[in-house]
């Protein structure tokens, strides 16, 4: 078993926003071990909304059998082409900000927090994810 996460996707945008879920690489998934990195596939989350509701959806990676010394590996992007890619490695996620999508990751205690912000460029939001 490979080291967990609770994921949220905020959308502060004016708009509607779909995600998709590519270039997924030694994750679990579709219920294995509990994690479903597909709930953020080809979801759209309404205006002011965030999926899901509550603490988060559990995502795990693998960390055993062919994965156990890879990296790994998962790329959320948005209809519009802006994406993140988020990578699991020695029990730590990471994941970096980009125009229009804020990334806060906290990987202390047993799993990590990942939440991923979408905001209009130029918003007050944007200010609070730069680099």
């Amino acid at each position: 078993m490979g080291y967990g996460a609770y994921m949220t996707i905020n959308n502060t945008t004016a708009s509607p926003v779909t995600t998709l879920v590519n270039n997924v690489t030694c994750m679990f998934d579709n219920g294995q071990e509990g994690s479903n990195l597909s709930l953020f596939n080809n979801a759209t989350i309404p205006v002011g909304q965030r999926l899901p509701a509550g603490k988060g959806q559990y995502i795990e990676a693998k960390a055993s059998g062919s994965c156990a010394l890879d990296t790994s590996y998962f790329t959320v992007q948005l209809t519009s082409g802006a994406s993140v890619k988020f990578s699991e490695h020695s029990n730590n996620y990471h994941g970096k900000s980009v125009p229009g999508m804020g990334v806060n990751i906290n990987n202390s205690g047993k799993q990590a927090v990942i939440t991923l912000t979408l905001y209009t460029l130029g918003s007050a939001e944007a200010a609070e994810f730069e680099d």
